[in-house]
């Protein structure tokens, strides 16, 4: 079987490249499921950040409706206020007559 040293050399390459590729594959499944758990992180991170985006924006919509509601009601308080000022200075005048 073993006739020369060549012949040993090879045998010990073909254990080597074996165990190397045994290794490489060992290394490149482990990347692999890293990249997996990267990939998830990554889309939850993305999910939530869409959340708070929404949130916002539902946060923003509620605010300009209360803006316009309150300038809605700010003008009535105005010509409330306008008719009791009108109002007073009616009864000024006809109480002076």
């Amino acid at each position: 079987m073993l006739s020369t040293s060549k012949d040993l050399l090879y045998i010990v390459l073909a254990i080597a490249v074996l165990w190397l590729t045994i290794f490489s594959c060992w290394l490149l499944y482990y990347f692999i499921a890293i990249m997996r758990e990267v990939k998830g992180s990554v889309r939850d991170v993305r999910d939530k950040i869409h959340r708070v985006d929404e949130a916002l924006c539902h946060i923003k919509d509620k605010f300009e409706h209360s803006v316009s509601i309150f300038a809605v009601m700010g003008e009535a308080v105005k010509q409330m206020v306008g008719y009791l000022v009108e109002h007073k200075k009616e009864t000024k005048t006809k109480n002076k007559k």
